[in-house]
């Protein structure tokens, strides 16, 4: 790891970019302990990855450990995504501390409809857009977030796992969205 100030890397921004693509974490000391990482976008999907995963395997094992050891179903991850929007529901206004307004119901019944019906569950996060962001990540090491909100539009995101990325609208009704997680997976 490399230790630089915020005011190397501006006057040497692409010397500790190649550092981070080259593998090396760069961090940057700032004022008032606001200090950032520089990492390159590999490590970045690979840690995220990696932290999903951890999250995945932490809640598989409480689960061990609470009940007799089970496979792994789909219907256990949609529960736990459905407990997730119970708690984004109850979310107040300024949840993150930054001003984000309380989720509207109809938002939550949206995607809690889906998540009921999707042939392949996602992660589920709350987003400071007053939308619910679903993840997917396929065996290519690509990822997909589909963003819904109050809009009859879902909005898809899509980075590839060579960097391409892909930005586009679908009617937000679960034959879309299905299709769409399938074409992503297919």
């Amino acid at each position: 790891m490399i230790i630089t100030k915020q005011m190397d890397i501006r006057s040497n921004i692409k010397k500790y970019f190649d550092l981070a693509y080259d593998g090396e974490a760069v961090f940057v000391s700032r004022k008032q302990r606001k200090n950032v990482v520089i990492i390159s976008e590999e490590e970045y999907y690979n840690l995220s990855r990696s932290n999903r995963l951890d999250a995945y395997a932490g809640s598989m094992v409480s689960r061990a450990t609470s009940k007799p050891a089970t496979s792994i179903s789909s219907d256990s991850v949609k529960e736990d995504n459905l407990r997730k929007l119970r708690n984004i529901r109850n979310l107040k206004d300024n949840w993150n501390g930054n001003g984000a307004a309380a989720f509207k119901d109809s938002i939550i019944d949206k995607v809690t409809e889906l998540i009921n019906t999707l042939p392949i569950q996602p992660e589920v996060f709350p987003t400071a857009l007053n939308t619910i962001q679903l993840e997917y990540d396929n065996s290519r090491h690509d990822h997909m977030e589909i963003e819904i909100g109050d809009s009859d539009e879902a909005e898809i995101f899509i980075v590839t796992y060579f960097g391409n990325e892909v930005e586009e609208s679908i009617p937000a009704t679960f034959e879309s969205i299905s299709e769409r997680i399938m074409q992503f997976y297919g």
